[in-house]
C-alpha cells in the first residue's frame, strides 16, 4: 500500500514480513508467538493502541489468541487461529449500521467476539445440571472428574470476562476524543454485556459449589449409613463377646461346666440376646 488509511487487514504471524506494513502496525515481537499470550490486555501508545486477546477451550474447541494493532484509521489483527477471520465473517451479516472507521470496525468485532457465549454459558449450565441429577440417582462414578474439569473452564471464563471488561474499559478511557457518541453508546453496551456475562459465569461458579456440597453430602451420608451398620453389628455381638470370655475361663468350680444343659442354655441366651437387639433396634428406627 502506497497509503494507509482506512485499512483493514487480517494476516497471519508469519505473513507481517511479506506484506511490508508501516511500523506503527508492527506489533511486538513478544505478540507475533502465540504460546505467549496468556490473557486479554490493551497496551495505549502515543500513536497506537495494541491489544491482545486470549479465548480459553472449549468443548470441541481449541483455545485461540488473537492481536490487533489500531493505528490512525486502519486496523490490523493477527490471527494466528483464524478467529478473527470468522468474527469479521459475522460482522458482515450484522445488521447494516453507520460504520466508516477503525473504531466502528473494532467494536463491531467485540460484538461479534462474545456473540454466541451466552448459548456457551446456557450450555455449561446444563452440564451441572446433568452432574446433580448424577448426584440424586447416586451415579457419582465419573462425579469428581467431570466436575474438576467444568469448575475449570468456569474460572477460566470468569477470568476471561473479567479481563476483556477492563480491556473494553481501558478503551473506553483512552479513547473519547476518538469516539462519536453513536460509537461511545455501543461501547458502554458491550462493556454492560461483558459484565453480564461475567455475573452469570460467576452464578454458574456458585451452583457448581452446591453441585460439589450435594456430591460430598451424599458421600458423608453414605459413610454413616456404613458406619451405623458397623455400629448396630458390633453392639449385637458385644454380649456374645463377653459370654464367650466368661464362659472361656473355665474355672474348676464353675457350675456350667458340669451342667448337661449348659451348652444349650448358652446358645438359646446368646439368640435371645441377638434377637432382643434387633427387636429394639427396628423400634427404635435405627436399622
Amino acid at each position: 500500500m502506497e497509503v494507509w488509511e482506512k485499512i483493514a487487514g487480517i494476516l497471519k504471524p508469519e505473513e507481517i514480513e511479506a506484506n511490508k506494513l508501516p511500523p506503527m502496525l508492527l506489533p511486538p515481537d513478544s505478540m507475533l508467538c502465540a504460546e505467549k499470550i496468556k490473557g486479554c490486555r490493551l497496551i495505549v501508545e502515543q500513536n497506537r493502541i495494541i491489544g491482545e486477546i486470549h479465548i480459553p477451550a472449549r468443548p470441541h474447541q481449541q483455545e485461540k489468541r488473537i492481536v490487533f494493532i489500531w493505528w490512525n484509521s486502519n486496523l490490523l489483527f493477527v490471527d494466528p487461529d483464524g478467529e478473527a477471520g470468522e468474527c469479521i465473517e459475522r460482522v458482515k451479516n450484522m445488521r447494516p449500521h453507520h460504520a466508516d472507521g477503525a473504531d466502528d470496525l473494532l467494536l463491531d468485532f467485540y460484538l461479534a467476539l462474545i456473540m454466541d457465549d451466552l448459548s456457551h454459558i446456557q450450555n455449561m449450565e446444563e452440564r451441572i445440571s446433568g452432574l446433580e441429577q448424577m448426584v440424586l440417582d447416586n451415579r457419582t462414578d465419573k462425579f469428581i472428574r467431570q466436575m474438576s474439569q467444568l469448575r475449570k473452564e468456569l474460572n477460566q471464563h470468569n477470568r476471561y470476562y473479567a479481563q476483556m471488561n477492563d480491556m473494553v474499559a481501558t478503551l473506553q478511557e483512552n479513547t473519547t476524543d476518538l469516539l462519536d457518541e453513536c460509537s461511545s453508546s455501543r461501547l458502554q453496551y458491550i462493556l454492560r454485556r461483558l459484565n453480564r456475562l461475567q455475573e452469570e459465569t460467576q452464578m454458574l461458579r456458585e451452583y457448581a459449589s452446591q453441585v460439589s456440597s450435594e456430591y460430598q453430602a451424599q458421600v458423608d451420608l453414605g459413610q454413616n449409613r456404613i458406619m451405623k451398620l458397623l455400629t448396630i453389628v458390633t453392639t449385637i455381638f458385644m454380649p456374645l463377646s463377653l459370654i464367650a470370655g466368661w464362659y472361656g475361663m473355665n474355672f474348676a468350680n464353675m457350675p456350667e461346666l458340669h451342667w448337661a444343659y449348659g451348652y444349650p442354655a448358652v446358645i438359646v441366651l446368646s439368640a435371645l440376646i441377638v434377637g432382643g437387639c434387633i427387636y429394639y433396634f427396628k423400634k427404635k428406627r435405627y436399622w
